[in-house]
């Protein structure tokens, strides 16, 4: 190593580095220097940001604790049916061989249930009175809304597997029917060819979901019964039709975040005219567009945060700058650059960022851990309904935050007070050593 070369990383190389800490520890002195003013304002940052914190925390959760249960009361994260169903629903639209895709299904072994499904639009007649309805045939024993619908049972019992006739219906239509626990129920729905088609069925029990859509329109049956309309379709003999056709096969999936892999794999195994698969967004899209409303409500509750957060910082580091003008003429007159003098100030408003994010998440952070454990009843501020675009919030709702949404949430703070600090920083550059040493 020659002499010049030694010289240059004994002296340049450790020169930058010492005039960096510098001034980080001027930037450090000069916070402090009012430190009740820069406590206050931190304070003012920190509460602000621990409210949106639990503010979107308690927002998320809401909402997916409606999106669970939307998918478990309705047809799964993700949807295999006939193309076209979903937007012009008519019984004549089925999969002829629902047992096949089952097992084709199954091959993918996906990490998950699948339910095969049977949807029909009928209408419900006693006695007394018809209702337009809707009849969903499933397997009574393994399908995945019996989790929360067995539980709602209000009188009779669940419908064991043999049964043949046997249907639930939810308390709405019980009353609209005037039907109880043992009443006959007939059903009847149309034909493409504009015939129409009847099967009896006796109520074994009645729920209430506490969801109108599903109490006063919901009728459950076996699979096998639900079938009978599909076959009477297809002008086929019950006893000598090998096939087993089905509306849809709903999968419900253990790990919600891989619903775009398996989506993909099932789109490329079942690839066919016939098929069309849907996750639970396209299933549910007036659910997605209340979120996405909902969640704008959250973000100008955010945006307000951001203002109260900007002007804290500006009214504390332009102070600092104002309260120091003939200083910094002092120092430029000693020779300090504007640009030493920008970073100066900048470096101030850095140090408050990372203070202010690391208290707001000290604090907001706390509180959402517990929010998260304890949860919120929120019995008591809502009505006897916590129905919602068809699903329903559970009482007890807990702070959930992705890590998607700290990363969020920490990025927006930071930059909006960083952001903050760039015209303080400016005139403080801005000042000339003559006119600052009149001051």
């Amino acid at each position: 190593m020659t002499r010049e070369t030694f010289h240059h990383h004994t002296t340049d190389l450790p020169s930058s580095q010492l005039a960096l800490r510098m001034l980080l520890q001027l930037a450090w002195r000069n916070l402090w220097r009012h430190r009740k003013r820069t406590l206050i304002t931190l304070s003012s940052i920190a509460i602000g940001f621990s409210l949106a914190v639990i503010s979107i925390g308690l927002g998320d959760g809401s909402h997916n604790s409606m999106v669970r249960n939307a998918i478990q009361l309705g047809e799964g994260h993700l949807t295999v049916q006939p193309p076209g169903y979903l937007a012009s629903p008519a019984n004549h639209k089925f999969i002829p061989d629902g047992q096949t895709l089952a097992q084709q299904m199954q091959q993918l072994e996906i990490a998950g249930h699948i339910d095969p499904r049977i949807s029909l639009q009928i209408l419900a007649s006693t006695a007394h009175n018809s209702v337009g309805s809707s009849l969903q045939g499933m397997d009574t024993q393994h399908d995945q809304r019996i989790r929360l619908l067995k539980p709602k049972l209000i009188a009779g019992h669940w419908l064991e597997p043999d049964d043949q006739r046997g249907i639930l219906i939810g308390v709405g239509m019980s009353r609209k029917l005037k039907a109880k626990v043992g009443s006959k129920v007939v059903l009847m729905a149309g034909k493409q060819s504009g015939d129409s088609q009847a099967q009896l069925g006796r109520v074994r029990g009645i729920f209430a979901s506490g969801v109108a859509e599903l109490d006063d329109f919901l009728v459950l049956s076996e699979i096998n019964f639900a079938r009978y309309f599909l076959l009477g379709e297809s002008d086929s003999d019950v006893a000598d039709t090998p096939t087993t056709p089905v509306t849809r096969v709903a999968v419900f999936l253990d790990n919600p975040d891989r619903l775009n892999h398996w989506k993909a794999r099932l789109s490329t195994a079942l690839k066919s005219e016939q098929i069309a698969v849907l996750d639970w967004q396209e299933m549910m899209p007036q659910l997605v567009q209340f979120i996405i409303v909902d969640d704008a409500g959250n973000y100008i509750f955010l945006t307000l945060i951001l203002i109260m957060v900007g002007f804290g910082i500006i009214n504390t580091v332009l102070m600092s700058v104002l309260e120091r003008t003939r200083e910094f003429g002092l120092l430029r007159a000693l020779g300090l650059s504007r640009s030493h003098l920008l970073l100066l100030v900048f470096a101030e408003s850095l140090l408050l960022s990372v203070l202010a994010v690391t208290a707001g998440w000290l604090i907001g952070g706390s509180a959402h851990l517990w929010f998260a454990s304890q949860g919120i009843d929120l019995s008591g501020v809502m009505s006897e309904s916590t129905e919602i675009m068809g699903t329903f919030i559970d009482p007890v709702v807990y702070t959930e935050l992705s890590w998607a949404r700290i990363i969020q949430l920490t990025t927006i703070i930071f930059i909006t007070t960083l952001s903050s600090g760039i015209y303080p920083a400016i005139k403080a550059a801005r000042v000339t050593p003559v006119e600052a040493l009149r001051t």
